[in-house]
């Protein structure tokens, strides 16, 4: 019953569109946001049980985003808000839940403001590997009709927020980042999130 379960199972991973392969850890991540401009910061170790890496842009918006911020009545005075960081759990960046990747998209377009950002970076099912999945804490989520499992603690909960509670609103410039492809498919397909905390442990 559990064998049956494991195969069953599916977790989402972040690929990088132009090599087709998943991209499973910062190790593989860091080269290709650096050609982008983006410079990792080393793992934030606070107090969260899960590590935390960010990136950031080097040509940053800085003043002039700065100025197109603020508002007439401030004066000068800086925004309340900062601009976002592309962040993901580290050293592992598969098997997140939807949400921490559509964080991740929209920070980095953000920045970029692709066309497309599929074409750098997509997200597809993929199966879980005795390896390095068993002795993680799952829990599931549906995402079209299918049901995904992520790693237990690496989705925050201003991030949940964000994107389950503002869905008509979820990235910048009225731009939708995400994008789930599977089984080959090309189609893109839009992304509808449901929280199921149901846990599952592979043994």
């Amino acid at each position: 019953m559990e064998d049956c379960m494991r195969l069953c199972m599916r977790k989402l991973a972040l690929w990088y569109t132009k090599t087709f392969k998943p991209l499973m850890t910062h190790d593989e991540l860091e080269p290709i946001m650096a050609t982008m401009g983006f410079v990792g910061l080393p793992p934030d170790h606070g107090t969260s049980p899960v590590v935390w890496k960010e990136y950031v842009y080097r040509a940053s918006p800085g003043f002039l985003w700065w100025w197109s911020t603020k508002s007439s009545s401030c004066l000068g005075e800086p925004p309340t808000t900062e601009p976002p960081r592309p962040k993901l759990p580290y050293p592992r960046i598969d098997g997140l839940h939807i949400y921490t990747y559509r964080a991740f998209l929209d920070a980095v377009y953000f920045y970029l403001e692709m066309c497309d950002i599929s074409e750098l970076f997509h997200i597809r099912g993929m199966p879980l590997y005795r390896s390095h999945d068993r002795s993680r804490k799952w829990r599931c989520m549906e995402e079209d009709d299918s049901v995904f499992v992520y790693r237990e603690g690496t989705l925050e909960q201003t991030t949940y927020t964000l994107y389950h509670f503002n869905k008509t609103n979820t990235s910048y410039n009225g731009y939708s980042s995400i994008v789930i492809r599977d089984k080959g498919n090309n189609n893109n397909a839009t992304v509808s999130s449901c929280f199921v905390p149901l846990e599952v442990i592979i043994v």
